[in-house]
């Protein structure tokens, strides 16, 4: 699976956090044949967003970012960077056939619209929020996609340009908010060490956050996440 994306990081949340949603960010399409054993956590089962519900407007979904006085002390935000100021590298995820599935198709994935921040904690923790807005039924169906596949191979390589790194991705309790709710962990052999980031993504309406860190902060910080989005469902 090859994806033309910023430079990785090696350090913080910027180490593999691109990669952890890379389906979302990059593009990829969702699959028929979706895992049985894969499906979201819903606070019911009859959960279902109006049909008619539309992408919010960029600056609207801006405006449900979290802030540093959402998170408490310690925490500091990272300056906006736009994708032109990044030169392009070749990701590839090599070793999970629903992976590189997923990334042949990847201009059917595409979200409507999108919005990120990133937070440093206590300097050396990092935080990253991803939110996306789109129609309900297609935020549901490409985040359950990217979730599979993600979720699909329990070892796998990531590349970035020759520097392989092995992947171990394990399913997570997802957290009992919003409308469906998924989480899963990965943990990265980066050449300075093993690193352990949690990913926890929840739909409500037509707006997706995705939380991408250190595990006790995305535990943390999650509920006020979505509490943020909620008033637009």
């Amino acid at each position: 699976m090859h994806l033309r994306r910023k430079p990785l990081k090696y350090h913080g949340i910027a180490a593999i956090a691109v990669c952890a949603t890379l389906a979302a960010t990059a593009g990829c399409s969702s699959s028929e044949d979706q895992h049985a054993d894969s499906k979201p956590s819903t606070k019911t089962s009859t959960a279902s967003p109006p049909a008619d519900a539309r992408p919010l407007e960029a600056s609207k979904l801006r405006a449900f970012l979290l802030k540093t006085s959402d998170l408490g002390s310690g925490y500091a935000q990272s300056p906006e960077k736009e994708d032109e100021a990044y030169q392009d590298d070749d990701i590839a995820a090599d070793g999970c056939p629903a992976l590189e599935k997923l990334g042949k198709q990847s201009d059917q994935m595409k979200f409507a619209v999108k919005a990120t921040a990133e937070f440093t904690y206590d300097e050396d923790s990092e935080l990253g929020e991803e939110l996306y807005s789109d129609t309900p039924s297609a935020l549901s169906s490409k985040l359950r996609a990217v979730v599979n596949a993600w979720t699909s191979c329990p070892t796998f390589t990531m590349t970035s340009g020759s520097t392989p790194i092995s992947m171990k991705v394990s399913k997570s309790t997802p957290p009992q908010v919003g409308e469906e709710q998924y989480a899963y962990t990965t943990t990265m052999d980066l050449p300075a060490g093993p690193q352990v980031l949690k990913t926890a993504a929840v739909r409500q309406g037509n707006v997706v956050v995705m939380l991408t860190g250190a595990p006790a902060l995305v535990d943390r910080h999650i509920e006020t996440a979505v509490a943020k989005i909620s008033p637009t469902s």
